[in-house]
């Protein structure tokens, strides 16, 4: 039922004030915005509330503090909330609605592959109406005497033998969500399987696409490769050679030497051979066709491929991992920053432009902006106007009023105008007038105009969008103040560091430590050599360096020695090993031997500065905090509006 009456209060958006800061009123809902979305285990009640409120206000105090020294007004302040508003209002800027339909069908289309034909021809994006025309009539007479898959090849070829540079046919293979344009991609799962699309524009001309084949999506494989180098740049001696290589580690694979040795020893991928060959996952069009047919083919991990031939040479597969298309739910995140960065993305733009027009009260003064039109020279044509740098066109072209959220209206003027026409110029094509081309960017510019002003809009629109930002704003300044207060001063302030650390030593103590060697051994002649070398420690020039060249001069992989102080817990062997002074043997029968050299046993003691200056440190940083608190706290009054507060616990 609390958490019930917290959500109500959240969208009921209460501005009782819950205390007074330092002669500010903070409200109910800017403290239950904080306290819920730290309430992590959603258990209210009056404790719980309680002992947040005494965190809440000291979080405030130090924002009050901060915004007292001016901090919130300095250059780089302004300009850090900046970027982070920039990227927080993105979401609002776009038809959230839309953007889910997209990132479903996204996933929908993610659980499938399409195998696809297609014919391009290309056209820049900006090119003539007439040659716009041209090319889609042209890919129009090619398209019409395809029926069937056989007549798409039949073209294909033809299209490639008359090569000319304009035109691309090809077999794209197999393809996913996001691995085309959004046109392409629509056109593609959008075509029944044996059949041909309607002409597409893409940025890159116009295409059409024969889908050949749809399957279930193959998901992602992780595997390692073995990689023998042959290009068809190499001359005939170097592919039998890179043959002949590839075929003797298959078969000394599979007579039972390691395929990481292998890999080690002989794959010529420089990337992985020092990773035992392992490759990124990848899915559907991830990699070349062939070497992905043979991956997926595998369908236990650790199995392995026969060599298999690339473009770049051969390989020999092993299968480390498999992983289907994720949850909904889990891929949804991914798949909304795909959006974001893809084309789909101005659907949602487009959407939101058209419900504004309708939500807000818009109007135009054309008169004004034909006037400003007149400033436009022709050097607008070739993309080299300039606006005038003095000119006093401050007459509105276009009023915006939010009748129901802010109440606010604002005017774009000439200016506004002239500055967006300066910035979109472009070269312009053959026989457009400097009168089609401006006009041309006038919906352009009321649409950027209807967005500036949504943005600006946002915290009076959307009250959860406030508070984030408020959100954003406390915690810069807090990081700022908290770095020059606390924790930077704690690592600087040497002296106040060594007068908190000798007033609590005892707080950072070692738990008794043994100090000891540990020698593994590969066998048990090598562990005679070794002990009687390790009974010589006593004499300063029996180091480990030494010990290890005399016992590894004929095999590097005979010893290995680890040496130091050591906790309980801290490495099984030493555990293992009785805490008293000498050489013990801790391996087990059929383990190759390890003995244990315990030369002390050193009780619990402080640990030095030195040792534990991180943990020291942040113990310094706490005490200044805690201190640093007592002092806002007589300097900022802090009054509780019990009523209020005992209100909202209910």
């Amino acid at each position: 039922m609390a958490a019930m009456l917290l959500v109500f209060t959240v969208k009921a958006q209460d501005t009782r004030a819950l205390m007074n800061i330092g002669g500010d009123d903070i409200s109910v809902q800017e403290f239950l915005n904080i306290y819920n979305k730290n309430n992590t285990n959603n258990v209210v009640d009056k404790k719980t509330m309680e002992e947040y409120v005494d965190l809440f206000v000291n979080f405030k105090l130090k924002v009050k503090e901060a915004e007292s020294l001016g901090m919130d007004t300095a250059e780089k302040f302004v300009r850090e909330l900046s970027g982070y508003r920039n990227q927080l209002a993105q979401p609002y800027l776009i038809d959230r609605s839309i953007n889910e339909q997209l990132i479903e069908e996204a996933y929908k289309r993610m659980k499938e592959d399409v195998a696809a034909y297609h014919i391009l021809l290309r056209i820049e994006p900006n090119a003539s109406p007439a040659d716009t025309m041209k090319t889609l009539n042209d890919l129009k007479k090619i398209a019409k005497g395809i029926k069937n898959e056989t007549d798409m090849k039949r073209v294909i070829a033809e299209l490639k033998a008359d090569g000319k540079e304009n035109t691309i046919a090809e077999d794209l293979g197999y393809f996913t969500a996001f691995s085309m344009v959004y046109p392409f991609e629509n056109a593609a799962y959008n075509t029944p399987v044996g059949t041909l699309s309607q002409p597409i524009r893409t940025r890159f001309g116009y295409h059409v696409v024969f889908v050949r084949d749809k399957r279930p999506a193959r998901g992602e494989v992780k595997v390692a490769h073995i990689f023998i180098k042959s290009t068809a740049d190499q001359t005939e001696d170097e592919h039998n050679t890179a043959k002949s290589r590839i075929d003797e580690i298959s078969q000394r694979i599979k007579s039972g030497e390691s395929f990481e040795e292998m890999v080690k020893a002989y794959s010529e991928d420089k990337a992985t051979s020092s990773k035992g060959g392992v490759l990124p996952w990848f899915g559907t069009g991830g990699t070349a066709s062939v070497f992905e047919d043979a991956a997926f083919a595998l369908k236990n991990n650790g199995d392995m491929s026969e060599p298999i031939l690339s473009n770049y040479g051969w390989h020999i597969i092993k299968r480390e991992d498999y992983r289907g298309i994720a949850e909904f739910e889990e891929l949804k995140p991914s798949i909304k920053k795909r959006i974001e960065k893809d084309s789909r993305g101005l659907k949602g733009r487009s959407s939101l432009i058209n419900k504004l027009k309708e939500e807000y009260a818009i109007t135009y003064n054309i008169k004004n902006r034909d006037i400003a039109d007149k400033l436009v020279s022709t050097d607008y044509l070739e993309g080299k106007w300039r606006m005038p740098k003095e000119n006093e066109m401050k007459a509105p072209i276009m009023t915006i009023t939010d009748n129901v959220y802010s109440k606010k209206t604002k005017s774009f003027t000439q200016n506004d105008y002239l500055k967006y026409l300066e910035k979109h110029q472009r070269k312009s094509l053959e026989g457009e007038s400097i009168a089609m081309v401006i006009r041309s960017h006038w919906d352009g510019f009321v649409d950027a105009m209807l967005i500036d002003f949504e943005d600006a809009n946002l915290e009076a629109k959307h009250p959860e969008f406030k508070a984030l930002m408020q959100e954003y704003h406390d915690g810069i300044l807090l990081f700022d103040l908290m770095d020059e207060r606390v924790w930077s001063k704690a690592v600087k302030d040497s002296s106040g560091l060594n007068t908190y650390y000798n007033a609590h030593k005892t707080d950072f103590m070692w738990d008794q430590r043994t100090d000891a060697s540990i020698y593994q051994c590969a066998n048990e002649s090598v562990a005679n050599q070794t002990l009687k070398l390790a009974k010589k420690r006593t004499k300063k020039s029996y180091t480990d360096s030494y010990i290890l060249s005399q016992v590894n001069a004929s095999n590097p992989l005979n010893l290995t020695i680890k040496s130091g102080l050591y906790t309980k817990d801290e490495d099984a062997q030493v555990d293992a090993s009785p805490a008293e002074i000498g050489i013990h043997k801790i391996s087990k029968d059929n383990e190759k031997p390890v003995y244990v050299q315990v030369y002390s046993i050193r009780p619990p003691q402080p640990k030095n500065l030195s040792e534990a200056r991180g943990m020291i440190t942040s113990g310094y940083q706490g005490y200044l905090e805690e201190q640093w608190i007592k002092e806002l706290r007589a300097k900022y009054p802090v009054q509780i509006n019990e009523a209020v507060f005992n209100s909202i616990n209910k």
